[in-house]
């Protein structure tokens, strides 16, 4: 580093690294006290540009921080910094993966596709923050100051529903209706907007029986059979009728994207 006092970082992306900048600079506030260096290298797109940025990141003693969309790119750059002794941070990698798994979907892998002003990145993050922290019935405490309230039964998609909504900017709380918990009554009067999610008991046994599969622990008898999904509808229905202007949705074979579609025509 340049002296004890300054710490050297590289912004590496295969776009324009606006992005990358403005999640550093939105940490950086918090440390002012320290000196630091923000070198950008945009565009970033092939391993032999790559090389020379790595090689004038060990030569400065920097940190890398990064947004590459490309595996093959983000695998390089990993294994060339790891080979260097360099600290990375991947920005968007990680989110990648989790919304790709939660979404069952592959992303289009398109560099620069994601390019905002810093104001709407602040305003994305803080969104898909609230929504990951008031996920299942978490963060209770700050659930007013959600956009949009989401209710169901146990694998009815509320989180990929919440997630996806929250790439909109839209601070997204799900809260899981379950027969044998009480339900926190202050939202049913909270004035914060909210849909209920209905699903075909046959969809939703098939769903459970799959999630049985591959979590052992779970007890099929009390959760995938007809009786028990029967018996938690019932108690679903019942709620639903008590909470004042709720609208509803049976999102039985419809894509996240057009249960997304649907609440942001209908409900917001």
């Amino acid at each position: 580093m340049a002296n004890e006092k300054t710490l050297n970082i590289f912004i590496v992306s295969d776009a324009t690294g606006t992005t990358a900048e403005s999640v550093v600079t939105s940490v950086l506030v918090h440390f002012k006290h320290h000196q630091f260096d923000i070198t950008r290298f945009p565009f970033v797109r092939d391993r032999e540009k790559l090389e020379e940025t790595i090689d004038k990141a060990t030569r400065n003693n920097c940190v890398i921080v990064f947004t590459l969309v490309s595996f093959e790119m983000r695998k390089w750059l990993l294994q060339m910094a790891n080979e260097k002794g360099l600290i990375v941070v991947d920005v968007m990698g990680p989110l990648i993966e989790i919304f790709s798994g939660l979404l069952s979907h592959h992303p289009k892998m398109e560099p620069g596709a994601f390019r905002v002003g810093d104001e709407d990145a602040f305003h994305l993050a803080e969104a898909i923050h609230f929504s990951l922290q008031h996920d299942d019935g978490r963060g209770m405490e700050t659930i007013d100051q959600a956009d949009l309230i989401i209710l169901g039964l146990s694998r009815t998609g509320k989180t990929p529903t919440s997630i996806f909504l929250s790439a909109k900017k839209l601070k997204v709380a799900n809260i899981p209706i379950i027969k044998d918990v009480p339900f926190p009554e202050e939202i049913i009067h909270l004035p914060v907007k909210k849909v209920g999610f209905r699903i075909d008991i046959d969809r939703l046994a098939r769903l459970r029986t799959e999630r049985v599969k591959s979590h052992p622990g779970v007890d099929a008898a009390s959760y995938s059979a007809r009786s028990h999904i029967l018996k938690e509808q019932t108690y679903c229905e019942d709620l639903y009728r008590k909470i004042p202007s709720l609208l509803t949705l049976n999102i039985t074979n419809r894509s996240i994207e057009e249960i997304s579609e649907w609440i942001t025509r209908e409900v917001l």
